[in-house]
């Protein structure tokens, strides 16, 4: 655990004047190493993510651990519930580092977080495969840091019905303005 924090500590200095050229909160480093339970879902959840990965062309990248052992090190824990979780089928919990001494310049990273998804809707019944892999994707938009729309068509739509199991062009626009914003789109 030592030598991790080292490390980040030593890449958070090096590369700090490059990083203030992003918009945050946003993870610092990729892959993002994702916890994924061995349940019958993670199939589903796992290629949600790999859609992430291929519709921002590699703009986020993911890398999978299976081992419980490994939960306690990855960046994202998936965690599947088999309850409504208020007014969403998922809740994203992240906890950030400040990079630097200044709490107003938006310099924050993520460093971890939890996603819990639940695996039956209001009425108790499982979702489907096409729910469950559509809830999983505006849970990991959320997770990698994107915030909620009002564009009915969009993944990220604030009062979806869960139907977009790709990457939308919105979304896609959001990923590369803050994980390269001085890229150009293409």
């Amino acid at each position: 655990m030592g030598k991790r924090f080292l490390l980040t500590l030593i890449s958070l200095f090096v590369f700090a004047g490059s990083a203030f050229a992003y918009g945050y909160p946003r993870w610092f480093t990729m892959p993002i190493t994702v916890y994924m339970p061995k349940q019958e879902e993670s199939v589903i959840v796992t290629n949600a993510f790999k859609n992430w990965q291929k519709g921002t062309k590699s703009s986020v990248r993911f890398m999978f651990r299976y081992s419980k052992n490994l939960a306690s090190i990855s960046n994202i824990n998936v965690i599947y519930v088999n309850h409504v979780l208020g007014d969403k089928p998922y809740k994203v919990s992240h906890s950030m580092a400040q990079l630097g001494g200044c709490r107003g310049c938006g310099n924050r990273f993520y460093n971890n977080a939890d996603i819990y998804i639940s695996t039956v809707g209001e009425d108790g019944v499982a979702y489907t495969p096409e729910k469950l892999e559509a809830i999983a994707m505006q849970a990991i938009g959320r997770v990698i840091g994107l915030r909620l729309n009002n564009n009915a068509s969009s993944v990220m739509y604030l009062n979806s019905t869960f139907t977009e199991t790709s990457v939308t062009q919105d979304a896609y626009d959001a990923v590369i303005d803050l994980y390269k914003p001085s890229h150009a789109r293409h």
